[in-house]
């Protein structure tokens, strides 16, 4: 259930919690350790009992990996527990509510199976980790969690929310019981369009930077040759029903792993 369905931050927390891979086992000694407090005060926050402080509900969103308005809302959430009146109780659900209605609009803005905007077609481009990630999502029987993404592509808890956010709001990812998995089955660039330069750049320094601890399993090549026109167009030729055969057996093939092929042929003209 999202965060801005909550109007208290300790059911949402349990929410969370029970959602994990086993129940959450041992998640409540990671939060603690996590706000450097004891377990015993974590369990009481979340029967009800207590509230966490401002400085641990931000340390606590950055472990989350919430980000943006989600982020303001969960410490909005603590600062109205916290409230000693009725009119900062007021006046804290108020800003709540504004939270919720600036998230809604967000929400509507997504669609499944849309063309990419040129604004989200900017920043998927701008780094291989957004498709590399979406890819990893097709991994398994349930997707990938947040924290299984994190720990494969060595990142943050919260740059791995802050990836995730944009492919769900995207919609290239889904999220289901704190699964991520593909949504939008393919993207594409048109010859010509301004992020396809871009998007070949990236997944060549990718494999120039992978050249360097190559497995004996994996393949690279690099062979600038002399030969004739009509060759040339032969081989391009081959090259392409070989690229439209690649196609073929990776959509029929089960998700085990991800990989990366990049395929140049061309005129050396300067």
């Amino acid at each position: 259930m999202s965060l801005f369905n909550f109007q208290d931050s300790r059911p949402f927390l349990r929410d969370y919690i029970t959602k994990l891979p086993s129940k959450g086992r041992g998640e409540v000694s990671r939060i603690a350790g996590t706000l450097g407090v004891s377990t015993t005060l974590v369990s009481q926050v979340l029967a009800g009992d207590k509230s966490f402080t401002l400085e641990q509900a931000q340390r606590l969103t950055m472990y989350l990996g919430l980000s943006g308005l989600e982020q303001d809302y969960f410490i909005l959430l603590v600062q109205l527990e916290r409230a000693g009146t009725a009119d900062l109780k007021k006046y804290w659900r108020g800003k709540l509510d504004e939270l919720k209605e600036r998230a809604q609009k967000i929400a509507n803005r997504v669609r499944p199976d849309k063309v990419l905007s040129e604004e989200e077609r900017a920043v998927f481009y701008s780094t291989p980790l957004f498709s590399a990630i979406r890819l990893y999502t097709t991994v398994g029987d349930k997707g990938k969690t947040l924290d299984e993404i994190a720990e494969r592509f060595e990142l943050t808890r919260a740059r791995a929310a802050e990836l995730l956010k944009f492919l769900a709001e995207a919609g290239l990812c889904k999220v289901s019981d704190g699964h991520y998995s593909m949504g939008v089955q393919s993207t594409h660039l048109e010859q010509g369009s301004p992020h396809l330069l871009k998007h070949h750049a990236n997944w060549r320094v990718r494999a120039i930077h992978q050249s360097e601890r190559l497995r004996e399993d994996e393949l690279m090549y690099t062979a600038p040759v002399s030969l004739s026109r009509e060759d040339f167009g032969k081989l391009r030729e081959g090259m392409v029903g070989f690229i439209k055969e690649f196609l073929k057996t990776v959509h029929a093939s089960p998700a085990e792993e991800i990989a990366c092929l990049n395929l140049d042929f061309f005129w050396i003209d300067r």
